[in-house]
């Protein structure tokens, strides 16, 4: 959810030439996207593209400028490079849990923190190119 949601400011605030793709400790390579998180973003005006997942490889790590993490323990995870960060410690938001197996509640909840980060990461970008 949280690459389609910041694509999708990218592309309401016009923020062209920043590639953003996610990618999971315990993700699976080419799953669909689940029927909540489709249905969250849906319900926020998002599209759920045919996404499909992949797994965080040294090669993603390597070709990246910035790993954003949803909680601290994955960016533990992470300890042996300086380019991650959880959103928490960019943006101020509570940490993101994964809320897999969840209701669609869970996953609105969810996707409305990681849409909070995410005005918040537009913001900053926005900044830095006016300057």
């Amino acid at each position: 959810m949280a690459e389609l949601c910041l694509k999708h400011k990218f592309r309401l605030a016009g923020i062209k030439g920043i590639s953003v793709k996610s990618a999971g400790l315990m993700a699976v390579d080419g799953d669909k996207i689940s029927k909540n998180s489709a249905l969250a973003l849906k319900s926020m005006g998002i599209k759920p593209y045919p996404f499909k997942s992949r797994q965080l490889t040294p090669e993603i790590i390597a070709s990246s400028d910035l790993i954003i993490c949803m909680t601290s323990g994955h960016k533990s995870r992470l300890a042996f490079t300086n380019k991650a960060y959880t959103l928490s410690e960019l943006t101020g938001v509570e940490e993101v849990l994964d809320p897999f197996g969840m209701d669609l509640i869970a996953y609105k909840k969810t996707l409305s923190i990681i849409d909070s980060a995410c005005n918040q990461i537009i913001k900053k970008i926005a900044q830095v190119l006016e300057d």
